[in-house]
């Protein structure tokens, strides 16, 4: 048996914030199918769906308030969800410029309190949008970057139990508080399966996929320059090398820099990878990897 489907007729504009038709064509047979992102989500997710499943039994977060500052979009919607159906409040907001409105359309009418428009465009929107989201002082916080965890020591309250942290700077960040949180906090990051199938998979493929959508450009010939080469540099890298660019990786540990010369990559100077690059991806989780320092050496153009 063969299948295909066709996605977004011309009728029906292939955007987030409107439905999705998508026509099914198997053995002759055609099904005519409107859904979102999330609907795509939710039938997908199997481990998720039966973990909500399990959650709307047993309750564990009854009577908890819980606060996220994630990126809102189809999974972390879902996500939310699930948490809701464990009995949880949620109070929530989004990160800096990555929030999806349908997400945010869909969590409201499920009675999720998401804060403005869940979308903070600025550093200052962001600090507004966590302090509001502080200020319904959760028992548990779901943190993507640090943000509400070190806002919440400078308005501390009693009650938080602890919470997640979702990426490696945001334990960058929070690895020197420790001892002014006093509060567990797992880090999302350090799981082994996020390590490959997120990092490694995941995050290279939609890397690429985010480059040829905003820039409207081939990746053909280019030459791409990649900072640090672990988890997702080892993702990244591989991913650009598939769409035909020139990549070469940066890396300070000697050890992870001859890994990546041995999976076939060049390994140049600092100065010379950053010279030579067409554009510049920096997966290392720290700051200030590139700075004014480097505009000089950066290619005209």
């Amino acid at each position: 048996m063969t299948a295909s489907y066709e996605v977004g007729p011309a009728d029906v504009p292939w955007d987030d914030d409107h439905a999705r038709r998508v026509r099914y064509l198997t053995e002759g047979v055609t099904e005519l199918v409107t859904s979102t992102r999330i609907d795509w989500v939710r039938e997908h997710c199997q481990l998720l769906r039966d973990i909500s499943a399990e959650f709307a039994r047993t309750r564990p977060f009854e009577g908890l308030t819980i606060g996220t500052g994630i990126h809102l979009e189809a999974k972390t919607a879902a996500l939310i969800l699930t948490l809701r159906d464990g009995g949880a409040q949620i109070v929530s907001t989004g990160n800096l410029n990555s929030t999806q409105p349908d997400a945010v359309r869909l969590l409201r009418a499920e009675g999720i309190t998401v804060i403005g428009d869940g979308h903070p465009r600025t550093p200052r929107s962001t600090t507004v949008t966590c302090a509001r989201v502080l200020a319904a002082e959760p028992d548990l916080i779901l943190d993507n970057g640090g943000d509400l965890f070190t806002r919440y020591l400078e308005h501390p309250y009693d009650g938080l139990i602890g919470g997640t942290e979702e990426t490696t700077s945001g334990r960058m960040r929070l690895e020197p508080l420790r001892e002014q949180l006093r509060r567990p906090v797992l880090i999302i990051n350090d799981s082994p399966i996020k390590q490959f199938a997120e990092n490694d998979h995941a995050v290279g493929q939609g890397s690429l996929e985010s480059y040829l959508r905003m820039t409207n450009r081939t990746t053909n010939g280019e030459q791409v320059t990649v900072f640090g080469y672990g988890a997702c540099g080892r993702g990244v890298a591989p991913n650009f090398r598939g769409g035909y660019a020139r990549v070469s990786v940066v890396d300070v540990n000697p050890v992870t820099r001859l890994q990546a010369h041995l999976d076939g990559f060049s390994t140049p100077p600092r100065d010379t990878a950053v010279a030579q690059a067409d554009f510049i991806i920096t997966v290392t989780g720290a700051r200030n990897v590139i700075t004014a320092a480097d505009l000089a050496l950066l290619r005209t153009g």
